[in-house]
């Protein structure tokens, strides 16, 4: 088996630490947000803003269709570089976050009439979203521009709530919210000024259906992840109450900030192994490497969570946040597992197979389901958090043996002289003899 050089090593530890560090400090200033907001808003006020983020949370998914991800992957490798995708792109995203803006704001209308306003407000990022063109720095390899310009949403939105005092009410947070998507959105827009790198000799830009089908799958995924990280709340909430929702996502919000290794490794994880699908031998040894960095990564920040939160969660939001601490205790094992699941779904994209996603996240709903029913069920707030745990166990079962039997038919084909990987796992749909990867951070 072939080892990466030094210098590919080193390269990937600096694209590491850039988008590692700027989500680092991201999740800082997203812990100077919850720590502005909850206070202000309350157990109850926050357990209701978090049920309509989760809404928003699908709605940007279905919205999105994996487009982001399939622009990011396919940018380098098309003749012209990634601003040749642009206007399919954005006329495509555009267009379906209307829609579904449109379509659930009927919705919200006819079941609770008395949230369309903040929910307006909120689905307004919709479109805001789609205009954020900072994967044009990924594609670039600009990692450290690509991490700056991943300060500004957060950054806005901590100023924001300085400025908005206390106390707080839903229209006044989903307004923010908004206007803190539109800040970041302007700020990606001198990007356009720039050339990413692309072959001169690439693929011709991806039609609007090609960009769909292979994006579909994707939002599956993203849909399904999106389950996991809202479900279990809006659950807790319409059962449980409001407060105890609120609960559940002030310790979901700071497990999820533990998560800023894992998500750029993620994002590093489609940008280079798709570049590595075609040398097996190379692809296998990148996977390794990543995966040991994860694990130990997921491991150290969970030990370090549980030392230091249940302390923590009282004194900083009040002694009525203090069922957040069994929450929180019980989400630390998910939190362990989603570094080696991020690096695992990148290797999988990389390696087109945006299928075997799916898969591995059906079979996580129909694990953590059980779990989450029971604890709805029984009025255990931690057995709901657990959920996650147990779900996420299954799903890494599947990415694990997807990578090892597709790594392991690549290196047959490319030993036997055959076409190799990319052209063994051609997305599903496709016409291109080249295999397509994408996945969205």
């Amino acid at each position: 088996m072939k080892s990466l050089p030094l210098e590919a090593r080193r390269t990937a530890l600096v694209r590491l630490a850039a988008l590692g560090g700027a989500r680092a400090a991201a999740a800082g200033l997203g812990f100077l947000a919850t720590l502005q907001l909850a206070p202000a808003a309350g157990p109850e006020t926050l357990g209701t803003w978090a049920m309509l983020l989760a809404v928003q949370g699908w709605a940007l998914h279905l919205s999105e269709c994996g487009l982001r991800s399939v622009v990011t992957a396919e940018g380098a490798r098309t003749a012209g570089g990634p601003r040749r995708l642009l206007p399919v792109y954005l006329g495509t995203r555009l267009a379906l976050a209307s829609a579904v803006l449109l379509a659930t704001l009927v919705g919200t209308a006819a079941l609770a009439p008395g949230f369309v306003a903040p929910m307006g407000l909120v689905l307004a990022s919709l479109l805001l979203i789609a205009l954020q063109l900072d994967w044009l720095a990924l594609v670039g390899d600009r990692p450290l521009t690509a991490g700056v310009l991943l300060l500004v949403r957060p950054a806005a939105w901590c100023a924001l709530l300085f400025l908005a005092g206390t106390p707080i009410g839903l229209e006044r947070l989903a307004a923010l919210f908004a206007l803190a998507w539109a800040l970041a959105a302007l700020a990606s827009w001198p990007l356009l000024a720039s050339r990413a790198p692309g072959r001169a000799e690439g693929d011709p830009p991806l039609p609007p259906g090609r960009m769909l089908r292979l994006g579909f799958p994707l939002m599956l995924v993203t849909l399904g992840n999106q389950a996991v990280l809202a479900a279990d709340i809006l659950l807790v909430g319409l059962v449980m109450g409001a407060d105890r929702a609120g609960a559940f996502y002030l310790a979901s919000a700071l497990i999820v900030a533990g998560l800023v290794l894992a998500n750029a490794m993620n994002q590093i994880a489609i940008a280079r192994m798709g570049r590595l699908r075609e040398e097996p031998s190379l692809f296998r040894a990148e996977l390794g490497r990543q995966l040991r960095t994860a694990c130990g990564a997921g491991l150290g920040i969970a030990l370090a969570g549980a030392a230091i939160g249940p302390f923590a969660i009282p004194v900083l939001f009040g002694p009525s946040f203090e069922q957040a601490v069994p929450v929180f205790a019980s989400l630390l094992p998910w939190l362990v597992l989603q570094h080696p699941s991020a690096v695992l779904q990148g290797a999988v994209v990389a390696a087109g197979g945006q299928r075997a996603l799916l898969y591995a996240n059906g079979l996580l709903l129909l694990v953590a389901a059980p779990v989450l029913l029971a604890g709805l069920v029984t009025g255990s707030i931690e057995l709901c958090a657990l959920s996650r745990s147990a779900g996420e166990l299954g799903r890494l079962l599947v990415l694990h043996c997807t990578v090892g039997r597709r790594v392991a038919a690549a290196q047959h084909e490319a030993i036997a002289g055959r076409p190799r990987i990319a052209t063994l796992v051609a997305a599903p749909g496709s016409t291109h003899s080249r295999g397509r990867d994408a996945e969205r951070a």
